[in-house]
């Protein structure tokens, strides 16, 4: 017999020792992972989150229930709240559950970038966010993208902007930010509130809120003013547009305005009016190609409106 001759392993073999060898590795993967969730450090997250937190913005007060591993090398933060200090129970903004996860191959090559999913508000916020120099807190951009986000008394945007207002907001969010001050940033949003409600800075032809099918705005950040290049309001009894600056302050109620826009009412709106017979002669007076014109001036806490 010869000694040199091949030695044939069977074809049965080399499968069963493949299948061995995976059955190994699925065994380590699942053991890993039952690991990492058992003896995962929820509390110990937390705690660092809300002290990063607090050390970029110490107006700011985050509270997190929960901080627990996501699939992707992602973590999933559950019932987080962010508020002022100096008001912890109004919160700014909640979320039932947001998952920051970051993008593998940017990390690789030192590039702090994440995608994130956010469940607030009976809708989602999605997007990425990029750390360009790879630092938090520090200077960053970031895309957005809100679907039916549920606008209400107990949101964040009513307490921002001071006002109330109602409505399903959806669209697209674009931002460039150089500090924690937002106001320094650039950016440009895409908004649709749909089937909403809004109280009126000031009432205007007898109207102290206006029920609305659509609202459309197109807003640009840049230089500490946020110019709104296309605002139109859509109802059964009237439309309305409207563009213009808004010279942001510090304190935002405080920023002042500058906008003009027209209000076109139709005839259900007339029939609705309760208003004097001399008043609605006023109005109709002032109606020109079937609009009138006004301009908004002040601040956003003190506004005031005039016809033109």
């Amino acid at each position: 017999m010869d000694s040199n001759a091949p030695v044939i392993v069977p074809m049965k073999m080399n499968i069963f020792k493949k299948k061995k060898w995976l059955g190994y590795t699925f065994y380590g993967i699942l053991l890993t992972v039952a690991l990492l969730y058992l003896r995962f450090p929820s509390g110990a997250l937390r705690d660092f989150f809300q002290e990063t937190s607090d050390r970029i913005d110490t107006r700011l007060l985050l509270s997190i229930e929960k901080v627990s591993p996501s699939l992707l090398f992602g973590l999933t933060f559950n019932k987080t709240k962010l508020s002022m200090k100096e008001a912890p129970d109004k919160v700014l903004f909640k979320a039932d559950r947001l998952t920051i996860r970051p993008r593998i191959w940017s990390f690789l090559k030192g590039d702090f970038q994440y995608y994130f999913e956010c469940l607030a508000y009976g809708g989602d916020l999605t997007g990425r966010i990029h750390f360009t120099k790879n630092r938090l807190g520090g200077p960053f951009d970031t895309s957005i993208q809100l679907n039916d986000i549920h606008i209400a008394d107990n949101s964040f945007i009513p307490r921002v902007i001071g006002h109330n207002v109602e409505g399903v907001l959806s669209g697209t969010i674009f931002y460039n930010g150089k500090d924690k001050s937002l106001r320094n940033g650039a950016g440009e949003a895409d908004l649709i509130i749909s089937d909403g409600w809004i109280k009126l800075l000031r009432p205007i032809l007898s109207l102290e809120s206006i029920d609305f099918n659509k609202a459309l705005f197109k807003i640009v950040l840049k230089n500490q003013k946020l110019n709104l290049t296309h605002v139109e309001l859509n109802s059964e009894n009237l439309h309305g547009s409207a563009s213009g600056t808004i010279f942001l302050r510090k304190e935002f109620l405080k920023s002042r305005l500058d906008l003009k826009g027209a209000i076109e009412p139709f005839a259900d709106f007339f029939q609705n009016m309760t208003d004097s017979d001399d008043i609605m002669k006023i109005i109709k007076q002032r109606l020109k190609g079937g609009k009138l014109s006004f301009k908004i001036q002040g601040t956003i806490k003190d506004p005031k409106i005039n016809f033109i």
